[in-house]
């Protein structure tokens, strides 16, 4: 019996040992590699939507989510586009799950999708899936900006 207590004793101190060093490495941790909590990036409404598709310039939308690893990865490039064509077209980001009304009214059926519409707001092409920037400002181009 004596045996038993014995082993559980030395186990609990390995235990305590291995559990206080890392708490100790864990407190130490550089701050910058610690897990940060992720951000979600802000989505358009509807009201900027129609707004931007009765302005008279183009619009490129991104119907995608906040979740979605390739909705995430295109969002870099739409800023980049977002930039080039600033004043001469519109680009949005449409969260699905926030605004679901609006991806069953766009027929959202796969994300990301992006869908480019010309100044008078009709649609002109759509595309599912992440696209390179050469092939978005192309077809931004094609929907009539100068």
């Amino acid at each position: 019996m004596n045996k038993r207590v014995d082993i559980f004793r030395r186990t609990l101190l390995v235990l305590g040992v291995f559990m206080g060093v890392g708490f100790g490495w864990m407190m130490g941790y550089p701050q910058h590699l610690q897990a940060q909590p992720l951000l979600e990036p802000s989505t358009n409404t509807d009201k900027e939507l129609k707004d931007a598709l009765q302005s008279g310039r183009p619009v490129l939308v991104d119907f995608g989510s906040n979740k979605c690893i390739p909705c995430r990865q295109l969002r870099p490039i739409l800023k980049e586009v977002a930039q080039e064509f600033s004043g001469k077209a519109h680009v949005l980001v449409i969260d699905v799950f926030q605004h679901q009304a609006l991806a069953r009214e766009h027929r959202i059926h796969l994300i990301p999708t992006l869908i480019f519409f010309n100044a008078q707001g009709k649609e002109v092409f759509r595309r599912s899936g992440v696209w390179d920037k050469a092939s978005i400002a192309k077809k931004l181009k094609d929907a009539g900006t100068i």
